[in-house]
């Protein structure tokens, strides 16, 4: 009996009794001006708190090893190389959380019938507040 076998005699017919359908369901879901406000509200949240982090990030990308051997050395980048893919990870969350602002902003301006705004000039603008925001 090989691997395949094996398997398909342990789940005994699973696949074949319909456990593995998935089931369709249907909905609507509707926003309001004040949700799509809250919403890119949170998402540029979100995003400078990955800005804060990614500015808090220098020091986890230049360890320098304790000594001159060849340990401390490799330590130290692989340390660097760590620090650097969280810095990478924190940018790409950044730019997600941006772009779902966007997409909020968005539907924001084609509810309100406005010119679209660009979110990434309110982060340009200071801190992102919960409060209403004149534009938005």
């Amino acid at each position: 009996m090989d691997s395949r076998d094996h398997i398909s005699s342990e789940l005994g017919g699973f696949f074949s009794q319909g456990h593995t359908e998935g089931t369709i369901t249907t909905g609507t879901f509707a926003y309001d001006e004040d949700d799509l406000r809250q919403l890119v509200t949170r998402w540029l949240d979100l995003a400078e708190s990955y800005q804060t982090s990614v500015s808090a990030t220098a020091p986890m990308t230049s360890v320098s090893g304790p000594g001159l051997e060849f340990a401390s050395e490799g330590q130290a980048n692989a340390a660097n190389a760590s620090g650097s893919a969280y810095r990478e990870h924190l940018r790409t969350s950044f730019d997600y959380c941006v772009g779902q602002a966007q997409r909020c902003q968005d539907a924001l301006d084609e509810y309100l019938g406005v010119e679209h705004r660009n979110v990434r000039d309110i982060l340009d603008s200071g801190p992102v507040d919960s409060g209403p925001r004149p534009g938005i």
